[in-house]
């Protein structure tokens, strides 16, 4: 089975999704207390039902990837992230299984962190078959650069040298919009013309328009409804492929936290913990694991999804052998003396 896994940024599932978020009281508040370091009162942003069925459908592609129909089988987990909800922590969880006191990811910065022992999940899946064909694409240059911040997902440089890996990192000069653009034609010319394995895209608009102007804003629903149609070009080019190749083709989308009304996030309000796995699979009945998936976090996504697509993990920890630690690793003290 073939992984499409599809990244939002700082997506509010209340607003996109309204009614799948009313009709499942596990997103009503989050399963696991927030550290105090990260608290800021966990005040719901939920909108009251009779302003999120005056939203209409803003998310269409969302809404039928998780309704699913008579052919292909669809469902929406609720997800809550674990402050702080902030992008790096947030993506590095959701993508490599871990915890923020296991991959050492607590700000943008990822100062000190341990991704190089942490795996992404597309590295999981080429240990796992070392035939396997991956791709990334990514806005944000934490996710591929090997200059960025991170990168999230390993680079794997013999395999890039083959074609076997491929990285997207596109031009921003022409903003935010224009590179998410870029992203999604780079990666649906790859899905429909190259149809790899296990491919990992993401999207920045959202989440920079929620910085911007906030969620309660017009500007923030538009670019849902962009990202929306960005979705649906690698929605469309993979059940082609199914339709004209009988690939077998498991679409996943998430977001790594949602906003404020006035926008921002970081800490543990519910409107910026509450987060969402829709997972589709083409053509069929959707794996076991995921169907019986009830409530997740982030750092249980990985898993779930090698479970689904039957991969084998052998992956075994040996602590303390190649490794030096002469302290333990705490996270940030919110200490202002810390901050330039």
């Amino acid at each position: 089975m073939k992984l499409l896994f599809i990244c939002l940024d700082g997506v509010r599932v209340d607003l996109a999704l309204p009614h799948a978020v009313a009709a499942d009281p596990a997103f009503a508040a989050p399963d696991h207390a927030a550290d105090p370091r990260f608290s800021a009162g966990g005040a719901d942003g939920t909108l009251p039902p009779e302003e999120a069925a005056d939203l209409g459908p803003i998310a269409p592609t969302l809404a039928r990837l998780a309704a699913g129909d008579s052919r292909s089988e669809g469902t929406i987990i609720p997800m809550w992230m674990t402050p702080p909800t902030d992008s790096g922590p947030g993506w590095a969880s959701i993508l490599t299984g871990s915890r923020h006191e296991e991959s050492n990811v607590w700000w943008n910065e990822f100062v000190g962190h341990h991704l190089a022992k942490r795996p992404d999940i597309l590295s999981r899946i080429f240990f796992a078959n070392p035939s396997a064909r991956t791709l990334a694409a990514a806005t944000w240059d934490a996710f591929v650069a090997p200059h960025g911040p991170g990168p999230i997902i390993h680079q794997r440089v013999d395999q890039q040298r083959t074609g076997q890996h491929q990285l997207f990192l596109p031009d921003q000069s022409r903003g935010i919009d224009a590179a998410d653009a870029a992203v999604c034609q780079w990666a649906t010319w790859r899905l429909s013309h190259e149809g790899p394995d296990a491919a990992v895209v993401y999207f920045e608009g959202v989440d920079a328009t929620g910085h911007e102007h906030g969620a309660d804003s017009e500007q923030y629903r538009e670019a849902i409804k962009r990202v929306d149609e960005w979705t649906r070009h690698m929605v469309k080019a993979v059940s082609e492929r199914h339709e004209q190749l009988a690939e077998d083709w498991l679409i996943v989308v998430t977001t790594d936290h949602g906003h404020k009304a006035g926008g921002g996030h970081g800490e543990d309000e519910v409107e910026v913990r509450r987060s969402f796995v829709i997972a589709h699979r083409v053509g069929g009945a959707l794996p076991e694991p995921i169907r019986a998936a009830r409530s997740l976090r982030s750092h249980e996504v990985m898993d779930l999804l090698l479970d689904s697509i039957g991969v084998r993990q052998g992956w075994m920890e040996a602590p303390g052998v190649g490794e030096l630690r002469d302290f333990d690793t705490t996270g940030p003290t919110r200490d202002l003396h810390f901050e330039w």
